[in-house]
């Protein structure tokens, strides 16, 4: 009866599988995401509670998702 706010996190559909087929790695996955949410966003979340949707794949419209094709290296090493 609340308003919230909520965020979504995109993920590859094999992964998904994959996360599905074990419990405790789909637990680990979304504790991750969130503490990753929390940092970027600095907000405190609750970190149990979650429920992930089984008869829908989101709510709301969804928009475009852009994916890189040709990831960028994370570390670079700088002249000088």
């Amino acid at each position: 009866g609340r308003g919230c706010t909520a965020y979504d996190v995109v993920v590859n559909s094999g992964f998904f599988r994959t996360l599905q087929a074990d419990p405790l790695y789909l637990e680990f996955f979304l504790t991750v995401a969130m503490e990753g949410l929390s940092e970027k966003y600095g907000v405190e979340l609750e970190l149990t509670g979650w429920r992930v949707l089984r008869n829908r794949k989101f709510l709301g419209s969804i928009s475009a998702q852009n994916v890189r094709a040709r990831p960028r290296p994370h570390i670079q090493e700088l002249p000088g």
